[in-house]
């Protein structure tokens, strides 16, 4: 006589599945183990390595920071030589921090002051190009560009860079800049050209303290 057929209970086929499930881990991690660990090890690295970055970035910048602060105080000595001493050696060493692309702001400046108009602009341009902080300070680079061309007497290029700070960013340097462009516009006689400068103060700052002058240099325009 057969006997009767021992009915399986659901907890025997838990039991069953995770032996199961058990020893198929086992094999994959017989398998992928070894991979599995290199690429736990690339990310714990790769962590490791931005946890590391972040903390020389925060400790060059504390550091171009005071030797800003210092050549900062040498420029405003007017210790033009000095200055572009310090403040060259900031941007070599940290010209990727703020504070090292500030410093590159200034000694364009320093450059300016001791002539060397070249210098001044290929700083200014480098400035531009690596800065994305507030506009006044892209404003005052792009009006340093123009001041160079200026003092070398190029003036109707100085008025165009001067009128490229206004209309390329958003500072309270803009009726100064359109004040600029229409005495360099004059100079370069342009006078069309020079009115129509002056008239943005006019018409877009009328509260700025360059409108009196605007008015003044449109009258002898007219004149």
């Amino acid at each position: 006589m057969l006997k009767p057929r021992k009915q399986i209970t659901k907890k025997q086929l838990k039991e069953d599945s995770l032996v199961t499930f058990y020893f198929k881990a086992q094999e994959w991690l017989e398998v992928h183990g070894k991979t599995l660990m290199i690429a736990a090890a690339a990310v714990l690295l790769a962590i490791a390595g931005f946890a590391y970055y972040l903390y020389a970035q925060t400790q060059a910048e504390k550091t171009a920071s005071v030797d800003l602060a210092r050549a900062t105080r040498t420029l405003e000595t007017q210790d033009y030589q000095n200055a572009i001493s310090q403040l060259s050696g900031i941007v070599d060493s940290y010209g990727r921090t703020t504070s090292g692309k500030i410093a590159r702001l200034h000694l364009a400046q320093a450059f300016y002051q001791t002539k060397e108009y070249a210098n001044a602009r290929s700083s200014y341009k480098k400035f531009i190009s690596s800065f994305n902080g507030d506009d006044y300070f892209l404003a005052a680079a792009q009006g340093g560009m123009a001041a160079c061309l200026e003092a070398e007497k190029k003036y109707n290029e100085a008025a165009e860079t001067y009128l490229k700070a206004v209309d390329a960013y958003s500072s309270v340097l803009d009726p100064s800049m359109l004040l600029n462009a229409g005495r360099c516009f004059n100079e370069a006689g342009n006078k069309e050209k020079a009115k129509k400068a002056l008239n943005r103060i006019i018409e877009e700052h009328p509260k700025a303290a360059e409108k009196d002058d605007a008015l003044l240099l449109i009258g002898l325009l007219n004149g």
